[in-house]
């Protein structure tokens, strides 16, 4: 049942979805595929998909760029549709390949090896799922330079199509959208920033290089995708809420339009994963975009919880905005958790 609190967090964002050209900003509200196929777009409850390429594929070599894994994608939609799109930033190579199940084919790097290879970025040795990456550091000027000038190319191309309603910011982490590094040790990030870990305040100074190589990255996708709503995904870093919460702050001033919104893209209808962040999610005011954890038949994620738990999450948080894994709309495990998500947001 929707509240006058649920109902005014859903409202509140879209009276305000205006940009400093007084042109309202069209935001995407109900349910996204966070893989579009073609069994996931006959559901007549899909309201569009999430269009999930790789730096490393779209830019084989320095400026030359490759729209086909996008246009592939988008295809698939059916008239009407809408599509939301996902850059993954990240590792520039690893030694050995992910043979898990994923909901996307993992490739060989996420961000350009010639980024290395030609330019000689600096990067830092860490683990991602057991196997050893380099990983581009996110502050590093040449990384900001050659993420800006893919992205302008991007905007190019599809920043003028109406149903794309929304882009992730790239990052450079464990997997290039979701900010975070999940497994890596604390002191391996604080070398690579070359900070003491033993500093009082290292933390902080790292917060510091991460807050302005996150905000640079985000003003290259707003100034590349004029009048299209933004999101940043974020995760608790060093086991802490501060990094985010300075991130959630920054993005509310005026400088970023009300184009930029938080992404959670673990959504699992628990409060026990990340519980401070989402008690700093349930005060946030802005657009919030989020992605469900797993897979409803996964059932470890729920631990053991009714799968429509997530909706009702989501409700909680006042989004706008989800991303169910293409298995629920191929399968039609939730229409009906669907259909009322997106009267909810609709309304």
């Amino acid at each position: 049942m929707m509240t006058p609190y649920t109902l005014s967090r859903l409202i509140l964002p879209v009276l305000l979805a205006s940009s400093a050209f007084g042109k309202d900003i069209d935001k995407p509200t109900g349910t996204y595929a966070s893989k579009i196929t073609p069994a996931a777009v006959q559901n007549k409850h899909m309201q569009g998909g999430l269009v999930r390429v790789t730096w490393s594929e779209i830019e084989h070599t320095p400026g030359r760029f490759d729209f086909t894994p996008i246009e592939q994608q988008v295809r698939l939609l059916k008239p009407g549709m809408n599509w939301t799109l996902a850059i993954h930033g990240g590792w520039t190579s690893t030694q050995a390949p992910d043979t898990s199940a994923r909901a996307w084919r993992r490739p060989r790097s996420l961000s350009p090896e010639w980024l290395v290879s030609d330019l000689d970025v600096e990067t830092f040795a860490m683990n991602f799922r057991g196997n050893p990456v380099q990983m581009p550091k996110y502050w590093d000027p040449l990384v900001q330079k050659r993420l800006k000038e893919m992205l302008r190319a991007v905007g190019n191309r599809y920043r003028s199509d109406q149903r794309l309603k929304l882009i992730y910011v790239p990052q450079m982490t464990s997997n290039g959208t979701e900010g975070h590094f999940n497994g890596v040790p604390s002191q391996t990030l604080l070398h690579a920033a070359g900070i003491n870990p033993r500093d009082r305040n290292a933390e902080e100074k790292f917060g510091d290089l991460w807050l302005k190589a996150s905000t640079e990255a985000t003003q290259s996708v707003l100034q590349a995708f004029p009048q299209k709503a933004v999101a940043f995904e974020v995760h608790e870093l060093f086991g802490s809420t501060e990094i985010p919460n300075r991130l959630i702050n920054e993005f509310e001033k005026p400088q970023y339009e009300n184009r930029v919104g938080i992404g959670m893209w673990w959504i699992s209808g628990k409060s026990s994963y990340q519980g401070n962040l989402i008690s700093l999610l349930k005060n946030y005011e802005g657009d919030l975009y989020g992605q469900v954890i797993g897979r409803s038949d996964q059932r470890d994620r729920f631990q053991n919880r009714d799968y429509n738990t997530v909706f009702k999450q989501a409700e909680e948080l006042g989004m706008r905005y989800i991303e169910p894994w293409n298995y629920e709309f191929e399968n039609h495990t939730c229409d009906e958790a669907l259909q009322e998500f997106n009267a909810l947001t609709r309304s």
